[in-house]
């Protein structure tokens, strides 16, 4: 019982996390400083080990995100910094990488990064939805094992094919895109 307490401590926990849309974000520049307390404020709530320096640096050297201008980052590398933290427990930064850039193509950047923060705000609300009924035996809720079991397997191997799914997807979209510097 104390198990399923803490399970959904963790729900209301994922459920209040406060994730800014585009124009909550700091609309001035930011430090390195500031940009890792921000971003570790967001995220900790989801249980994610903290962005540091070094990890922000390695992202500008590999062009995930471009370099700060005296030291200070805009708004939209704050925003790429966000969307890597939320998805490097699960996927490669150069995954992540394709993916920002797949989702910024064709549209605003703010367009892009709220319908990523909308998307992960419904995905929390349905797994709260999902987790939070419990089995009525005999008058008494009572957590249903199987069904939570059944859960955890879905879970996992949804997550593995999402994973491979969303990997495939941008690998073809990447192979089809015009290079750039040839002719069509």
């Amino acid at each position: 019982m104390a198990e399923n307490k803490k399970f959904a401590d963790y729900l209301a926990q994922l459920q209040g996390a406060q994730f800014p849309r585009w124009a909550d974000l700091p609309q001035f520049d930011l430090y390195m400083d500031q940009v890792i307390q921000y971003v570790n404020d967001i995220v900790s709530p989801l249980g994610f080990g903290e962005i540091t320096s070094t990890m922000v640096n390695n992202y500008v050297k590999k062009g995930v995100i471009k370099a700060p201008v005296k030291k200070k980052y805009r708004p939209e590398q704050l925003a790429n910094i966000l969307v890597i933290a939320m998805l490097k427990p699960v996927f490669a930064l150069d995954m992540i990488a394709k993916g920002i850039r797949f989702a910024k193509e064709g549209r605003p950047v703010a367009q892009a990064y709220d319908t990523f923060i909308l998307t992960f705000v419904s995905a929390i609300e349905q797994a709260n939805s999902d987790f939070n009924d419990a089995l009525t035996i005999n008058r008494v809720n009572k957590p249903d094992t199987t069904a939570t079991r059944h859960a955890v397997v879905t879970l996992a191997i949804n997550a593995v094919l999402q994973k491979l799914m969303v990997e495939n997807m941008l690998e073809l979209e990447e192979a089809s895109a015009p290079k750039e510097g040839k002719k069509a």
